[in-house]
């Protein structure tokens, strides 16, 4: 009579390992999903935030300079250490003129070696590409001043931002 007992706990305790087996699977190609998401999502956020980063520092950096005769959109040539050695180089620079204490100095936003960067200094002194301060990650940077509107793109990735400024003290 206990003939019938031992074949249905081999039955049974297969199914629960089968039941685990496909649980585990199923468990496994979740997180895997969840993994490439989370990645995905974590991308286009850093590429949003270098964007927003980008644009507010130009803005913020161009407000706080408003004056007549400040702004200057240039191709300025310099030198940058490139492989072990001085080159020169030519890049597309936002200029920014002050005074301070009867001396000029200059502000220069600029995109180089993938980074925009800041490059502040007495006016006299030579532009270095590589010099300049970085403050995010950039391929590219345009700008165009059209009487009294400045427009800047940046490009950070595949995403270009664009900075309209309306000059109030002109240029």
């Amino acid at each position: 009579m206990n003939r019938n007992s031992a074949p249905s706990h081999v039955i049974s305790g297969v199914f629960v390992f089968l039941l685990l087996g496909i649980f585990a699977v199923f468990s496994t190609v979740m997180v895997l999903l969840g993994v490439k998401a989370y990645r995905s999502a974590v991308e286009r956020t850093g590429m949003h935030n270098t964007a927003r980063i980008n644009t507010a520092y130009i803005r913020t950096m161009l407000r706080a300079d408003d004056e007549t005769g400040t702004f200057a959109v240039e191709e300025v040539t310099g030198t940058a250490m490139e492989n072990g050695t001085v080159t020169d180089v030519s890049v597309e620079t936002l200029t920014l003129r002050n005074n301070y204490d009867g001396e000029e100095y200059i502000t220069r936003i600029y995109v180089y070696g993938g980074s925009l960067r800041e490059w502040f200094t007495r006016a006299e002194e030579p532009f270095r590409a590589d010099g300049g301060e970085v403050v995010c990650p950039a391929e590219e940077l345009t700008a165009e001043l059209d009487e009294n509107l400045l427009t800047v793109r940046v490009r950070a990735g595949e995403e270009w931002s664009t900075v309209y400024l309306a000059l109030r003290a002109g240029t």
